[in-house]
């Protein structure tokens, strides 16, 4: 009797949408790719049925930043906030997460997610910065995985490989990487939505630097 696998599941789908020229905030007037991310039910990896619309985001052609849609209003002149790019965002929300985990941060993992931040994003963070994203992160009340989760629709591959490699680096700074933080690394790649060989492609690649 022949047996017939079905392979079928459910994943994102990222397409262009618009194409035009804006101010980024990290390279400055630069043309960009605006993106979409849908989630669709795919069948033998072929997308097929369109599900809900997972996010939006900018995508700077040139140093490959992504930011959120409004970041088309930013004037340079006029603007008083910084805005930030989604992955500088993310990792600093990774790191903050993961050293909260056992419900305290100290001076001595604060120093460490300021050093690791300016590895990977390359660009300084203040101590006060880091404290306030501690607060941000303790008000908001969501669990790591839950807060990657939320960034699946307005991430690129770059962006989300960038906050996997800080949460390396946080997972093996104490000089030790066991079964535990392997086990992180997965279900921070499934919250991520980064395919298993992918995952493993860019930890070997941080393991070989």
């Amino acid at each position: 009797m022949a047996i017939y696998l079905i392979f079928c599941g459910t994943h994102g789908v990222t397409y262009t949408t618009d194409r035009g020229v804006f101010h980024c905030p990290s390279c400055g007037r630069q043309p960009y790719e605006k993106k979409r991310v849908r989630r669709f039910f795919s069948l033998f990896s072929i997308p097929l049925v369109p599900l809900g619309l997972l996010g939006e985001y900018v995508e700077c052609s040139q140093c490959g930043d992504t930011y959120r849609p409004d970041v088309l209003d930013f004037d340079p002149e006029v603007a008083k906030r910084e805005v930030e790019a989604e992955f500088q965002a993310g990792i600093k929300r990774t790191m903050v997460l993961m050293c909260l985990a056992d419900g305290v941060i100290d001076d001595k993992e604060v120093a460490e997610i300021r050093r690791i931040y300016t590895e990977v994003a390359g660009k300084e963070i203040a101590e006060s910065q880091v404290w306030d994203e501690i607060a941000r992160a303790r008000e908001d009340g969501r669990q790591l995985t839950e807060y990657l989760s939320s960034l699946v629709g307005v991430l690129n591959d770059r962006g989300k490989e960038l906050i996997i490699r800080a949460a390396f680096l946080v997972a093996a700074s104490d000089g030790d990487f066991q079964e535990p933080e392997q086990h992180l690394m997965v279900e921070l790649g499934e919250a991520l939505e980064v395919s298993s060989a992918r995952l493993r492609s860019v930890l070997g690649s941080i393991a070989e630097a």
